[in-house]
C-alpha cells in the first residue's frame, strides 16, 4: 500500500490526529532552530561579522518531519487510537 492509498483509507478523525501531531512537531522544530541560532550567536559573542542564520521553511518542515516520525513511533506504541 502506498502512502497516498494509506492516507485515503484513514478516517477524518485519524487525519485530524496526524495533522495535530504534525503541527506540534512544527512548533518543536521552530523552538529547536531558534535555540540553535541563539546558541550560535552566543558562541560568536554577537559579533557583527558572524553569519546571520534564519529559519527557512525547508529546515523547519524537514526537522518537523523527523520529529513527527519519532513522535509517531513513540505514541503509536503507547496508544491504540493513533492510526
Amino acid at each position: 500500500m502506498s502512502l497516498g492509498q494509506w492516507l485515503k483509507s484513514l478516517s477524518a478523525v485519524d487525519q485530524g490526529i496526524l495533522l495535530i501531531l504534525y503541527i506540534v512537531c512544527i512548533y518543536l522544530s521552530k523552538i529547536t532552530l531558534e535555540i540553535l541560532i541563539e546558541y550560535y550567536d552566543h558562541k560568536k559573542e554577537h559579533s557583527q561579522f558572524r553569519v546571520r542564520f534564519r529559519i527557512t521553511p525547508a529546515a523547519l518542515l524537514g526537522l518537523a518531519l523527523l520529529y513527527s516520525l519519532i513522535l509517531y513511533q513513540i505514541l503509536g506504541a503507547m496508544f491504540e487510537f493513533i492510526p
